[in-house]
């Protein structure tokens, strides 16, 4: 055997050895998951006691109106890399609500240092139940080594509030900051052909501006305001602080810190932000002494949130009304055909309302919205679905939650009553299209289009070409007519003269409270009052609230923990490289505009930093 030969035969080995390493390690990965699985399936029968323990109230993730389901594996890795696992406010919501009437729980522990990127509606929402819980005589008790703005808003509920020694409190406020890109796309010599009707219509100003537009701060202040003093007022009110107090703390968190000699819990402590300073150790010793050893008798007797909520379940009286309300949950970005939960499809989203109006027991419907848009195309089939349940004398009503702006106030213009919270961001009536052409960049490196066509605008939209005036006219005239049908649906959806709701549109966004005042909305309420209005409205004395949602079949679930595993890994990565996080972010806001004719409704405003 010569030396080729050896060294052939050893790279196969090589080979051989690196392909049977990643089938069992895939093996080893989809074994793992499917005994999480049956796991969890056997486990389920097994209903734990709560008497004498403490419910400990600990999301791993931000608590969210729909769990995001199953979608392209790619997106999966992506999405997965900057969220991570998400909590239902439906089941947070009942699991409360459960506890306030059970007098087997004495004491509930907050641990709420996953919950980032938790909605102010929905934290309000959450805070509100945890008010209830107070209310009742339960005693709360929050444990953090750091409370962010968000875990902090619902740690003020508690009756005490502990913080570790090293840890701190970090209110900042909201903020609307936005990467600009005009500069960088302009050294690339890519083309932004960008159509667009509405003063405040700034979703697409990164593209075309190196900074915010005056017409974007003025609107984006005003709501932010309003949401910033909602968020002092409670945690004003839960903790006896001045406003005036809490404002300082944000505007001179370094002058706080700076006098405690840099101790950031000190500083927390001495704010009255806080009530005692322990470490982990001495908590658990704290809550031991105050509620009882386990079982075990090395930590406080204890019940989790997802086993009481069992618990909740077994014990909840069956509804057996064959009156329904159906409660569409259509929150994400709006995108054309069918999509995963998490995302509103036009087709998918459509689907669920049409086989609720099909459902002969279904009585009345609530559309809870949680968007800030996209597909305008997609927008409006959902909305010829919403109509035709109306047409068949089913009343609606469109519940808000965080957001529901652009395209998701398209969705319920139409509705029978539309509910917000004064948290709410909404309105942002206003219209574009987007479309980068990349001729001057393909120039640069020698690749040229041509040819011939039998009209002025053979070919199309181009991206190897710059955009044909022709279409771009005609575009420019979809867009405007688009906003004006957006004026129109409006003006009849609520009473008022296109007049009346150019002079509010323009593409501003309005938080709830103002919308109410302006007459974007009928009432400030949370989903239960919205169902209990659509029940008021349905003449229903009894009824049960069903949500009817997209089937996920067991080989989907497999399918999406395996790649919630895989994400899993890459997601502390991701986390630490903000370049990396803000080009994906960046990324997965450019793939969701899938409109079939470019045009959407989307508020990139909508977001809070």
């Amino acid at each position: 055997m010569n030396e080729t030969t050896k060294i052939e035969q050893f790279w196969g080995w090589v080979t051989t050895a690196r392909k049977f390493t990643i089938n069992l390690l895939f093996l080893l990965i989809i074994l793992i998951v499917v005994f999480s699985i049956l796991g969890s399936i056997f486990s389920s029968n097994k209903i734990p006691d709560p008497e004498g323990k403490a419910l400990v109230f600990n999301p791993n993730g931000p608590i969210v109106e729909q769990l995001s389901g199953l979608g392209d594996p790619i997106d999966i890795l992506l999405s997965g890399g900057l969220s991570g696992p998400e909590v239902n406010v439906r089941d947070v919501l009942f699991t409360l609500e459960a506890a306030q009437k059970d007098e087997r729980i004495e004491h509930v522990i907050l641990r709420l240092d996953n919950i980032y990127g938790t909605g102010q509606t929905v934290l309000y929402d959450v805070g509100q139940a945890l008010k209830k819980l107070k209310d009742s005589g339960k005693n709360i008790v929050a444990i953090a080594d750091y409370y962010d703005q968000s875990s902090y808003y619902l740690a003020s509920f508690a009756n005490e509030i502990i913080l570790h020694p090293d840890g701190g409190v970090s209110i900042d406020g909201y903020s609307r900051i936005r990467t600009y890109y005009k500069s960088f796309i302009d050294k690339l010599e890519v083309t932004v052909n960008l159509f667009r009707v509405g003063k405040y219509k700034s979703a697409m100003e990164p593209f075309i501006r190196d900074d915010m537009s005056e017409a974007a701060k003025e609107a984006s202040m005003a709501y932010l305001s309003i949401l910033w003093d909602s968020w002092k007022k409670v945690v004003s009110s839960n903790r006896d602080i001045k406003l005036s107090d809490i404002q300082s703390y944000a505007d001179s968190f370094d002058e706080y810190i700076i006098k405690e000699t840099g101790n950031a819990a000190k500083a927390a402590l001495n704010s009255n932000l806080v009530d005692r300073l322990l470490n982990r150790t001495q908590t658990r010793e704290y809550l031991i002494e105050l509620i009882g050893k386990d079982e075990k008798e090395k930590s406080f007797a204890q019940i989790s949130s997802s086993e009481y909520f069992k618990v909740a379940k077994k014990d909840e009286d069956k509804n057996r009304s064959k009156n329904k309300i159906a409660v569409v949950v259509a929150a994400g970005s709006i995108m054309d055909g069918s999509q995963p939960p998490g995302m509103i499809g036009g087709d998918s989203t459509a689907r669920l309302i049409r086989e609720a109006h099909e459902d002969e027991e279904v009585k009345a419907i609530v559309l809870r919205v949680d968007s800030g848009g996209g597909s305008a195309f997609a927008s409006e089939v959902i909305r010829e679905e919403i109509v035709a349940a109306k047409n068949k004398n089913l009343k609606v009503i469109a519940s808000m939650s965080n957001v529901a702006a652009s395209g998701g106030y398209w969705i319920s213009a139409n509705a029978d009553e539309i509910w917000a919270s004064h948290d709410t961001i909404t309105g942002s009536i206003g219209i574009f299209g987007f479309m980068p052409t990349f001729e001057r960049s393909l120039d640069k490196i020698g690749i040229h289009a041509d040819g011939v066509a039998t009209t002025k605008i053979g070919g199309g939209i181009d991206p190897y070409r710059p955009i044909n005036p022709i279409l771009a006219r005609a575009i420019q005239s979809e867009i405007e007519y688009g906003y004006k049908r957006f004026i129109e649906l409006v003006a009849e959806g609520r009473n008022m003269t296109p007049e009346e709701v150019d002079s509010i549109a323009q593409g501003r966004v309005w938080a709830g409270e103002t919308a109410l005042q302006i007459g974007l909305i009928d009432n400030i309420g949370n989903l239960d009052e919205a169902i209990e209005r659509a029940a008021e409205l349905a003449e229903l004395k009894d009824y049960k609230t069903v949500y009817p949602s997209l089937s996920t079949g067991w080989k989907d679930q497999l399918i999406n923990q395996f790649f919630s595993k895989i994400t899993s890994i890459f997601k502390d990565r991701i986390e630490s490289k903000p370049l990396v996080k803000k080009s994906l972010e960046f990324a997965l806001q450019l793939d969701d505009l899938n409109d079939p004719r470019g045009i959407y409704l989307k508020c990139l405003d909508c977001l809070l930093y």
